[in-house]
Parts: structure tokens; sequence; C-alpha cells
């Protein structure tokens, strides 16, 4: 496994902490802690579970902490071969923070990993107002519900609709709008959908079906009983907005392929409409492919009932490491990626932050040239939601399951069926996890 040394750089990995530092001593009542941080030469282990670039590292956390805190140095770790989370633990390797998401909480519960910072968010005074509330729930809900927090947020995603205006104008077709519903893209993408000139224009790539399910923040499993209650009519809902979208025709090719991403849209020029996280659309996709012709984005479309709304939270987040010797130090680093300095910076670079600040939205991608004169206002316009309530250890189980039945849905099967045989699947891998 293999260690790289990253001098002073562990600014966007920590900035999701915002607070000050502590001891990490984990007791049932608040202790006093001294604001110290030794000025000894320390090296500090980041360990890299979500995705983020070195240079976002160095630019939000290196250069911010190197500045207050020169005596500080980072090894980065990534996760890779021989590097993950479980080879990690079992090699004795303790980094003291690590980057994640909320969703991986339970998985780093279960190793006996993260402190809870409950105790230090007490003890220096850290306003959780700051965050975005359903950030802040959000890791709440996947520390195990008791009062615990695990991480602190420290960027979130968001998903706007990607449309190509060439194509609209081609076909004479309006443009999608901000506040739109699945029903009505859908609409549109029938218009979109054809073969001209030997070009095969594709309306609408569709999303995965547990993505059009954040839409509405559905369960996945009963904790009472451990099997899954996808069989209901929001879950018909979402399946048969999925089997609307692939069954437009044209729009299954010889390849049967499904969906396509930011790079497909902007390399190919063929296709009209698809949803994406926005951050990592800015993240991914090479600038100079993003000129080849015009486009915008608008809100991302919802169901009807949830106009206004998009897909649930899902924060990018910090831990503390509850072996760490340096829980002073590493707090500290939280604090700095979480100040308002370095998160407006964020901002402004195509991060989305996870402080409640309207004017992080208003500067929002400042400081990326090839969207500027988009509608980026729009994106904002799809406010995130709640995550679902209840979270168990076995979501993502059926959620893979839930993503594999599109391809019964382009062969052909009716969604009950696919439902039904959905629903089995996924209590066969509940059942078999619960065996191990």
């Amino acid at each position: 496994m293999k260690l790289i040394r990253f001098a002073s750089s562990i600014v966007l990995i920590t900035a999701l902490a915002g607070c000050s530092q502590g001891t990490g001593a984990k007791d049932d009542k608040v202790v006093s802690v001294q604001p110290k941080v030794t000025n000894e030469p320390i090296t500090l282990t980041l360990y890299q579970h979500a995705a983020i670039s070195n240079e976002e590292i160095d630019k939000f956390i290196v250069q911010p902490v190197q500045k207050k805190y020169p005596n500080i140095s980072f090894n980065i770790v990534r996760k890779g071969t021989g590097t993950n989370p479980e080879e990690l633990v079992a090699a004795g390797i303790v980094p003291d923070l690590i980057y994640t998401t909320d969703a991986n909480t339970p998985l780093w519960r279960e190793l006996d990993v993260p402190e809870d910072l409950s105790t230090l968010i007490k003890s220096n005074n850290l306003d959780l107002n700051r965050f975005d509330s359903n950030a802040i729930d959000a890791v709440k809900v996947y520390s195990g519900g008791n009062g615990a927090m695990y991480a602190l947020p420290v960027a979130q995603n968001i998903a706007g609709l990607l449309y190509n205006k060439d194509i609209f104008d081609k076909f004479a077709v309006p443009y999608p709008k901000d506040g739109m519903n699945w029903d009505e893209i859908i609409q549109l993408a029938r218009k979109l959908t054809k073969t001209e000139n030997g070009v095969r224009y594709i309306g609408l790539s569709p999303d995965t079906v547990s993505r059009l399910g954040y839409g509405l923040s559905l369960p996945y499993v009963n904790p009472a009983t451990n099997k899954t209650t996808i069989n209901n009519d929001n879950w018909k809902k979402v399946l048969t907005t999925m089997k609307e979208m692939i069954d437009i025709p044209g729009f299954l090719g010889e390849d049967k392929k499904l969906t396509y991403g930011t790079n497909d849209f902007f390399k190919n020029g063929n296709i009209a409409m698809l949803t994406a996280w926005v951050p990592d659309m800015i993240a991914s996709v090479d600038p100079s492919i993003t000129d080849k012709f015009q486009w915008d984005f608008v809100s991302l479309p919802n169901y009807s009932e949830a106009i206004g709304t998009g897909r649930i939270i899902t924060p990018h987040t910090i831990m503390l490491n509850k072996q760490s010797k340096y829980k002073n130090e590493a707090f500290q680093v939280m604090s700095i990626f979480t100040s308002d300095e370095v998160q407006a910076e964020m901002s402004k670079s195509g991060k989305i932050s996870a402080l409640a600040k309207a004017d992080f939205q208003t500067q929002y991608g400042a400081n990326v040239p090839f969207i500027q004169g988009k509608n980026i206002s729009g994106i904002f316009k799809s406010k995130t939601r709640k995550i679902n309530d209840p979270l168990t250890e076995y979501d993502a189980l059926v959620r893979s399951a839930l993503d594999a039945a599109s391809k019964e849905l382009a062969a052909g099967k009716d969604v009950n069926t696919v439902l039904r045989e959905t629903e089995e699947k996924a209590n066969k891998a509940i059942e078999e996890k619960l065996k191990k």
C-alpha cells in the first residue's frame, strides 16, 4: 500500500469540519478543551475515500492550513487496490482524517474508526446552524440517530438538467424550463428522439432508477424485518417513469445502451437532454469540448408532487479517527476547511458548499470559465431533499437491484413483473449479507 507524501495539502478533505480543535476524548460530559496546537513539526495522514483531486486538496486545504500552521504537513492515502477501508484497518494504518461521504458512515462505524465529534463540537462552540440543515440531518441519521456526529459535511452535490440548444433549434422544439416535471420532459424527449441524415439523436438520457427515486426520498428496507419495502405504488411510479423514457421510439440502438455521461453529451453532440451532478460534471469534463454547440442548465425535473425539490442530499464529509494522536490539530484543520473563506473559494471553483450561506450560490462557478453565462441560478431551484428515513445498512443492496432493473425494462418486461422480481433479488441479497 502506497503512502503519497503531499506536504501541507489537506485542504479539500478537511474543509468540511469548520470547527476549532480538540482532544477528542470521548466522554458523556463536555470537557474544557484548550485550543492549543503544537508548534512541533507533525504529519497528518488523510485518507481519500471520495472524489477529490490533488489540486483541490492543495488549494482548499494545504495552502490555507500552511498559511496558519506551517508545521503541519500531510500524507495522502488514496482508495484503491490494497487501500480499501477494510484493508486499511487490517493493515493497522491509522489515517487522522478521512474524506468520504455521508452514506459511507455506517461502513466506518462497523470498522470502529470515527470519533464522535459531539464533545468537540460543544467544547469548541462550533455552530452547526452554519451548515445546511439537510446535510447535518444526513450525517446524524447515518451516525445512528442517537445524537452522535461521526463526521462533518464539507460539500454537497446538486443535480441539474443539461440540454443541447442546437438540437432543440434544429427540430423547432421549445427549450426546457426550470421547474418542469418528468412527464413534461419525456414529452420533449419524444419530439427529439429521431434519426436524420444518418445521425441518431437521443432526446433524453435516462437516469438510474435509484436516482429517480431520490426525487421522492423513498425508503428501501424495513429495519424491523430486514425486508425490502420497494413493492409499492411509489416505486412503481419510479419504474414506470424509467420505462417511459426507455420505450421512446428510437431511443434504444443496436448496442442497447441505456445511459450516457456528461462526456458523451459534450463529445457526441447528439444528446438533447441529460441529468448530471453539476459539481461532478464541472470537475470531470474537458473544458475544451464544451464549446462545440450551444447548451445550458435548467433545474432538475421531478415528479409533479415534488416540484421545487431535486434529489436527496448527498454530502461529502470529513471524519476524525478516534485513534489519531493529533486530534486537536486535525480538528483545527477541519475548522479551516469549513471556514467561510475556504468554502467561498470552493463555491467559486464549482464545489457546492455545505454551509447555509446564500452568497455561495450567487458566487457559484465564478472561476469556471465554461459555465459563464449559463443559467447557474436554475440548478439551485431544485432544493436538496432530506434523506430517506429509515436508513439501513442494506439500502445499497436494494439500490443496486433497482438499477439493474433498467435492463429488464428495456428487454420488454412489464413494470409489475420487474418490481416483483427486483424485490425478490433484493431480499435474497439482504439474506446473504445477514448470513455473513
